[in-house]
């Protein structure tokens, strides 16, 4: 048996096992529930092709999939499980296809088959919630991009774009990232640092964007999370208070003191203090965005640091949905559990200083002339503080869960980028055909 042959039975062995340590926690859980669910539940219902389906008070994403399987929660809770464990099995594939080492080949292939197994991935599976079908379309998305990096076609585009757009259609801040993500790509082909083949990366990336917030903006979306905002943080600050006091926000004293650090509603809700004036409301509709966006230019210092001050409620977290008053999904996986705390490293400033050494490791090999896929495992890692910032200043209610495709692209990059900066180095050559590169572009 080839040395080759043998790594490629090994990896098949992981992906079985991968499979199997994958169901059967998911078999012994209940299904979980929650406020979201009802919400997509009632969404779901809605006719296909309305404004209220297609521009409503929910991404239309994961109510399409709902009306697709007609409902049957069972069904979708399934879906999900084998969804997402075809995203994982066809990242961890691409990932021994572009690593050139065989030795490296297997240690990926179980990196990402860890990574995928881990509770902080595997317990949204039972859930009848969007987290399951955004990270495997997010993870989807990683492995078709690879797809492409090893051999750039129209097809292989296209695949990029239709889990772009599902990943968009799933969850908002999914696409503003790829949005975001798609302006880098601009900027770096600009300055010849990437070949000018990226700028369709870089369309398809801000085109579904935009799709995703005319769905966003068509459904008011952005109301409710920037209320939250404005009580649970603006008001802790009385500098930002002010400033928005200055720009016509019409809250007494007493109303900012009864809804400091809480949710308002506009009728008696269990957990929100209660704040009736109606002008506020109306004032978050026609003036709330604009305020926001030029506090956040106001106070530079604040917008920037705030989301590495609070890493330990995003990526530094677990949510719990096991628990009784969670999702009470009761999920049991020690296997995945011991995986977590291996793969998902939690400390703040642990994570922090790893992933900067990640990104001076990569620039100093990138100077040094050194080619290879860790280019994008380390923007992986680069990428995820205006991930982490696009989450943070969306919304200032579950973090944590609103924070998972963050928290998985950079233990993602992380560790992928540990992988090739060393099989770069044992290898000692750069990919054939590396869309990465200017100076390799091909006509």
């Amino acid at each position: 048996m080839t040395v080759r042959r043998r790594a490629l039975w090994i990896v098949g062995a992981i992906a079985s096992v991968f499979v199997v340590l994958r169901t059967i926690p998911f078999i012994g859980a209940n299904t979980g529930r929650g406020v979201d669910s009802l919400d997509y539940r009632a969404s779901a219902r809605l006719p296909l092709f309305s404004r209220a389906f297609l521009g409503g008070a929910r991404p239309f994403g994961y109510p399409l999939y709902l009306k697709i399987l007609l409902h049957n929660e069972h069904a979708a809770v399934v879906g999900q499980l084998v969804l997402d464990t075809a995203a994982w099995l066809a990242l961890a594939w691409m990932v021994v296809r572009v690593t050139r080492d065989q030795r490296l080949q297997i240690a990926g292939a179980a990196i990402v088959l860890g990574i995928g197994l881990a509770f902080e991935t595997i317990q949204w599976d039972r859930i009848i919630s969007s987290e399951a079908l955004s990270t495997a379309c997010g993870v989807g998305l990683l492995a078709a991009i690879l797809w492409l990096y090893e051999r750039w076609t129209i097809p292989r585009l296209a695949t990029v774009a239709v889990l772009a757009a599902a990943a968009t259609a799933v969850r908002d801040s999914n696409g503003t990232f790829l949005g975001f993500v798609g302006v880098v790509l601009v900027i770096c082909v600009l300055m010849r640092w990437l070949s000018r083949r990226v700028l369709w990366l870089a369309l398809v990336f801000l085109v579904v964007a935009a799709l995703g917030s005319a769905s966003a903006s068509a459904g008011k979306r952005w109301e409710g999370p920037l209320k939250d905002v404005i009580t649970l943080r603006v008001l802790n600050s009385p500098e930002r208070t002010d400033y928005f006091l200055r720009a016509g926000m019409p809250l007494s004293p007493a109303e900012i003191a009864d809804a400091r650090g809480k949710c308002v509603a506009p009728t008696p809700t269990p957990g929100c203090a209660l704040i009736t004036n109606p002008a506020f409301y109306t004032w978050i509709r026609d003036h709330g965005r604009v305020t926001y966006a030029k506090s956040l230019a106001r106070f530079p210092a604040t917008t920037l640091w705030e989301p590495i001050a609070h890493i330990r409620d995003s990526v530094g977290t677990r949510v719990q949905v096991e628990r009784k008053f969670a999702a009470d999904t009761e999920e049991h996986a020690p296997v995945s559990k011991f995986l977590e705390a291996v793969l998902f490293v939690r400390n703040p400033l642990l994570l922090v200083l790893w992933s900067l050494v990640t990104v001076a490791l990569c620039v100093v090999a990138l100077i040094a002339g050194w080619r290879g896929v860790y280019v994008l495992a380390g923007a992986l890692v680069a990428l995820t503080y205006p991930h982490l910032w696009l989450v943070w200043v969306g919304g200032a209610l579950e973090v944590a869960r609103h924070s998972l495709l963050a928290s998985v692209q950079l233990r993602l990059g992380l560790w992928l980028s540990a992988l090739w900066l060393l099989d770069t180095l044992l290898t000692n050559r750069a990919a054939p055909t590396d869309l990465l590169l200017a100076d390799q572009e091909t006509a």
